[in-house]
């Protein structure tokens, strides 16, 4: 007797969210920066696919790790769908840690390479990490931006996904150790997915909202938020900290329509 054909299906995967909006919408606007730096979605997607492209092209094998110190800016966002599309791991480290709480995030999830604002270096500075490549972000927007050139190195068209398994890995997040040393969590490919559509429905994401970042992006990966704003081809407006003025400037001249965070910054605005 024949076995019965398996149904039809495709792994549930984040990063079609972004293959996506700038198939449908290319040249709307996908990231607005506090720097004046804007991107459409065509041109976020090219620089995800280069990121991508060119930590393969430093030598960097499916699964290993790509760790982020970074502030919320557009070097965040192409983090959460370049790294995956490379079948690299994502793992944002929390920007307020000390060295040694980098130190043991760093050498527990294994990093191969580390993408360090240009601001937060010094973190980075009395640790070993003679075996990382370690990636300077000026967030300048400039050619001779260190993750400039990185990102020159690499292709515009999208890499050769070797996804098999939704279940796999797409990013670690780490506790910020208050009660010891800081915990892993992985991330599913399926489970980022599901919880990015969950979020845009919840929060009634459109194609015409604009997206503050006062959430963290390095916290549970912005609460999923960079692949739910992007699945429904909204504007993610990025800024480095969390400033009531600037950010009821934004709110205005946006025309901000959701942001997000702790009741901390709830009380600032």
């Amino acid at each position: 007797m024949a076995e019965p054909r398996k149904v039809s299906r495709t792994e549930l995967d984040p990063v079609e969210f972004l293959r996506r909006a700038a198939c449908i919408y290319p040249l709307k606007t996908a990231i607005a920066h506090e720097n004046g730096v804007c991107h459409t979605y065509a041109a976020f997607a090219e620089r995800c696919w280069r990121l991508g492209s060119a930590l393969r092209g430093r030598g960097l094998a499916p699964g290993e790790r790509v760790a982020t110190l970074c502030p919320n800016s557009p070097t965040m966002l192409e983090a959460h769908f370049g790294i995956p599309a490379a079948q690299l791991i994502l793992v944002t480290v929390n920007t307020r840690l000390g060295s040694g709480e980098i130190d043991t995030i760093l050498k527990h999830c294994g990093a191969r390479a580390v993408l360090v604002d240009a601001e937060l270096e010094h973190l980075l500075e009395p640790l070993d990490l003679a075996d990382v490549e370690i990636v300077r972000v000026d967030d300048s927007g400039l050619a001779t931006d260190p993750y400039e050139v990185l990102l020159a190195e690499g292709s515009p068209g999208e890499p050769e996904r070797w996804l098999v398994d939704e279940e796999d890995t797409i990013s670690i997040n780490y506790t910020s150790g208050t009660t010891g040393r800081p915990k892993g969590v992985q991330y599913s490919y399926r489970g980022a997915y599901l919880q990015a559509l969950a979020n845009a429905i919840s929060m009634r994401l459109g194609s015409d909202s604009a997206y503050l970042w006062t959430l963290p992006m390095f916290h549970c990966n912005g609460w999923c938020n960079p692949w739910a704003v992007t699945a429904v081809a909204a504007r993610h407006v990025t800024v480095r900290g969390v400033d009531p003025a600037q950010m009821w400037d934004l709110i205005d001249s946006e025309g901000i329509t959701h942001y997000g965070g702790a009741p901390t910054v709830q009380l600032s605005l």
